[in-house]
């Protein structure tokens, strides 16, 4: 009993003790919660204590639990926070099966029930980028063209489709309604199906539609944690509710911080579910631990002017900090006056540059004298909202140079400039270059250069857009980059942002084996960045370019979540901030009675909503502040002259100085990162090539065979489903699985045949002499994730097979691998490492070549399990010290990126 005390006294108070409203959410005992939690008021932390009491006082299995963030990045938070207090409390065997445990995102739920269950495990998904790369193609063909502008044309489908599935549109209501629309979006899934292809929004769309008729797939599922509720979408809402059919729901939330509603959030969800569920309790934690006294006096007091109204949070700290009101006479002076204090404190070591958060409702409209400015002074800085991407010198250079392949290209810097054309744009690119990449000495000849890497480019010489690009970085100087160098490093980075926007086009435009024609595809790739790209792609993120020390400038919207000591809020000008486009009606194309349009469009409060999550950003000191002229004079925000408290802020202009702010660094708990064990097999390679793909994200090249290694197990696993399941012999379910499933994404007919026949003699050989090993599958496609060192590492084990002595794990090995039999080794140990942790018995362990139907056995005893995780441990140690030294050797020759790399 005492034991049991103990226990739960460490759940509330450790590391940190719970408030006593946070306690009231973790020990309730309701069926369903709704805990309102303001910004700042550990609401992370609250829920992870809760999934800790489940997990050890409630000694629930980590199978029953389902939580849901509204990012990956929230997920890896808490999941960092779930293992490392299951780990000090309880030891690391229950830390083993976490893994069984779900903690991310609604639409990465549904991407595995599908796969699970429901019959897409051969599909694959795409983002909203790759998205609207594929509907600029296949949107002529589903009559988007007849009239209008054709991309002004494809942005309102999607933006209606996305619609029709947040909100649960009846397709017989858009029938009656909506005709036009109805065939046109009917057709556009069809394609989709026809590609196996899935969008996040219709991912949901369909998990809701299988879940309905099948609710006995989550049987298991016990609990269900939502954070962000107030964000969700009534789709999303009645995902949750079929969820929850036979589970306890929890769900957290802010009304007040209401942010996305133009893209279907809706806040009447978090109303609605005390109505739903009649037994709902409600904890309200008021509590702010992150912002000092006179930022959330300033916070709480603006709060009040919202439609509805909401109780005060209190701080929970002692000191007062600060809030100002600067005022200043243009935007250079505003930008000059920001970057003399972050220097001022920097200087000083009283803070880093990461210490400053700078937000802004448009980063198109507000940030470019910023970015100018910092540039000029050598300040590092990430730039976010969605033009972040270009606002980089070296990104417009190569943007323009890969327009430039186009004949008829155009390109506009700003939009009151005469466009740029033919060789026009050559000359800009290269003058953006050399400001961009400044430490990069060019030969004097880089036209004549160019001009030969044009006329190779539209002869086909370089096989795939990657390959084009890559020779292009060679020509502009890229080895001359030093990739530990700090300003170097963003370059590099951004540089391979750049490629995502090539290989996303490309993926779209060479769906279903279409042919190559370089005329035609490099004018779509200019017209996809043209009414696109350069509009919509974001600069890479700090974080995920190795944790670069610089000031973060983004819109408010990418701010939510996240917090800065220091938190500049510029440019608050009447026009700006409200936005302008607040209320303006926009283009549907369905009856705007079909749906709550205008929660789309926005409204006043909703601006309000985004101020205020502006506002509580800031733990130490915030400063709001505007100018007096653009052209001529404009008027300061009506937040500041109708809405904030201006005597309770400390005026200044650009002759005062901020008071230094000592940032104490506090140690918080490191977020536990996941690695897939083929990234560390990758990191095991050359850790140089674990930059390149997994930190910068470089694309290789595009293949029309890529995918054939996948295609090939997931026939191999429908086939041990049709054996295991079905009763199916071993040949018959081998032909089937690869008449029905046989699928490469960018291969034309012909080769497609070719190859499925190739597979088939492979595949039917194989099963022929494995016929014993194929009747004892006891799964395929198995889920593993376990915990090592400070990470955990997951991964698919293809098979498991049963016998007398115990299990065998089994990885196929496709002859498109570039992987040895060491590393694939490795692979199987891991796998091993992990299921015995959670008690499976396994004995054997084995690599089966497709290729030649042969199989090696893998040393699985426990000298070889400890030396492999001892080399896992390794790499993790490495990527984590964000050591990525090159490693230049025998697979220099097959690596994707031989070009580029200066090592090889």
């Amino acid at each position: 009993m005492n034991g049991e005390r103990d226990l739960l006294d460490k759940i509330l108070n450790e590391p940190k003790k719970l408030s006593d409203s946070q306690k009231d959410a973790v020990l309730s005992k309701k069926s369903h919660l709704r805990i309102i939690a303001g910004a700042g008021a550990g609401k992370t932390e609250t829920l992870t204590r809760k999934i800790v009491y489940l997990l050890l006082h409630e000694k629930v299995d980590p199978s029953s639990i389902v939580a849901f963030t509204f990012t990956e990045k929230a997920a890896q938070s808490m999941k960092s926070r779930v293992y490392d207090r299951i780990k000090h409390m309880a030891g690391d065997e229950i830390c083993a099966k976490l893994g069984d445990m779900f903690v991310g995102t609604i639409h990465g739920y549904c991407s595995q029930l599908l796969e699970d269950y429901f019959g897409y495990g051969d599909y694959g998904v795409i983002d909203e980028n790759q998205e609207m790369a594929f509907l600029m193609r296949v949107g002529w063909e589903i009559g988007l063209g007849k009239s209008g502008k054709y991309s002004t044309n494809c942005e309102t489908f999607l933006n209606t489709s996305n619609v029709v599935y947040g909100e649960l549109i009846l397709k017989s209501k858009i029938k009656k309604d909506a005709p036009e629309f109805q065939n046109h979006f009917l057709k556009y899934e069809e394609i989709l199906d026809s590609h196996k292809r899935l969008t996040f929004n219709r991912m949901i769309n369909l998990t809701i539609e299988n879940l309905s008729p099948n609710p006995e797939v989550l049987e298991h599922v016990k609990y269900l944690i939502v954070d962000e509720y107030q964000d969700i979408n009534r789709a999303q809402e009645k995902l949750i509710r079929l969820i929850g059919e036979k589970a306890s729901i929890f769900i957290v939330g802010d009304p007040r911080q209401t942010i996305y509603q133009w893209r279907g959030s809706d806040e009447g969800c978090f109303d609605d579910f005390v109505t739903y569920y009649s037994d709902t309790d409600t904890v309200p934690i008021t509590e702010n631990r992150r912002s000092t006294k006179s930022i959330l006096n300033i916070a709480n007091e603006f709060a009040d002017k919202f439609e509805t109204k909401y109780a005060h949070l209190d701080s929970t700290r002692k000191e007062d900090g600060a809030v100002y009101l600067g005022q200043f006479e243009d935007a250079a002076e505003e930008a000059e006056w920001i970057a003399d204090q972050i220097e001022s404190h920097v200087n000083s070591g009283a803070c880093t540059y990461s210490d400053f958060g700078i937000l802004f409702r448009s980063v198109k409209t507000s940030a470019p004298a910023f970015i100018d400015i910092f540039r000029e002074r050598n300040i590092p800085v990430m730039v976010g909202g969605k033009v972040g991407l270009f606002r980089r010198y070296e990104i417009k250079a190569v943007g323009k140079l890969f327009a430039w392949l186009f004949e008829g290209a155009f390109w506009k810097d700003n939009s009151d400039e005469e466009p740029l054309e033919g060789d026009d744009i050559l000359y800009s690119a290269l003058e953006d270059w050399n400001i961009g990449a400044s430490d990069i000495s060019l030969p004097g000849d880089m036209v004549s250069t160019l001009v030969e890497w044009k006329k190779s480019a539209l002869a086909g010489e370089y096989g795939d857009f990657s390959r084009i690009y890559h020779e292009l970085l060679i020509k502009l100087g890229f080895h001359q980059l030093e990739p530990d160098n700090p300003n170097h490093m963003v370059i590099m980075a951004n540089l391979g942002r750049f490629g995502s926007i090539l290989s996303d086009y490309e993926a779209a435009n060479m769906l279903g084996g279409r042919k190559r024609k370089w005329e035609r595809d490099l004018k779509g790739l200019f017209w996809y960045m043209t009414l696109y790209a350069t509009s919509s792609y974001e600069e890479q993120a700090g974080d995920d370019i190795g944790g670069v020390d610089a000031v973060q400038l983004m819109t408010v919207h990418q701010a939510k979540g996240l917090e800065w000591p220091i938190v500049f809020i510029p440019s608050m000008l009447a026009r700006r901030f409200p936005s302008t486009m607040t209320g303006r009606q926009r283009k549907w194309s369905i009856p705007r009675d079909m749906f709550d349009v205008e929660k789309y469009e926005g409204d006043i409060d909703s601006e309000r909503k985004l101020f205020y999550v502006a506002l509580t950003r800031a733990k130490e000191i915030l400063v709001v502040s505007y100018f007096k002229r653009v052209n001529n004079n404009v008027k300061p925000s009506e937040f500041i002259t109708d809405d904030l408290d201006v005597n309770k802020m400390i005026e200044l202009s650009s002759s005062d100085t901020l008071p230094l702010c000592k940032v104490e660094k506090i140690e918080d708990i490191e977020d536990l990162q996941t690695f897939a064990a083929s990234e560390l097999i990758t990191y095991g390679k050359c850790p140089y090539l674990y930059r390149f793909t997994h930190v910068w994200n470089y694309q290789p090249g595009l293949d029309p065979m890529l995918g054939y290694g996948n295609t090939l197990h997931f026939c191999l696993r429908r086939a041990g489903e049709l054996i295991r399941d079905e009763g199916y012999n071993s040949m018959s379910a081998i032909v089937e699985a690869l008449d029905e499933n046989f699928h490469l994404p960018f291969a034309g007919k012909t080769m497609t045949e070719n190859a499925k026949r190739t597979a088939v003699d492979k595949l039917v050989r194989f099963v022929t002499e494995h016929e014993d090993d194929m009747n004892h599958i006891k799964e395929v496609e198995s889920r593993i994730e376990f915990p090592m060192q400070k990470a955990t590492v997951m991964g698919k084990v293809d098979v498991i097979l049963h016998d007398d002595e115990g299990l065998e794990i089994r990885d196929y090995k496709t002859s498109d691998s570039v992987t040895s039999m060491e590393e694939v080794a490795l692979q199987v140990q891991l796998y091993t490492k992990g299921l015995k942790m959670i008690g499976e018995p396994v004995t054997k362990g084995s690599v089966s070549f497709l290729e030649n139907a042969s199989t090696e056995s893998v040393d699985v005893s426990e000298m070889a399990l400890q030396n492999a995780e001892t080399n896992a441990e390794r790499y993790i140690d490495g990527i984590m010290k964000r050591d990525f030294t090159a490693c230049p050797g025998t697979f220099c020759g097959k690596c994707n990126f031989k070009r580029i790399c200066k090592f090889k």
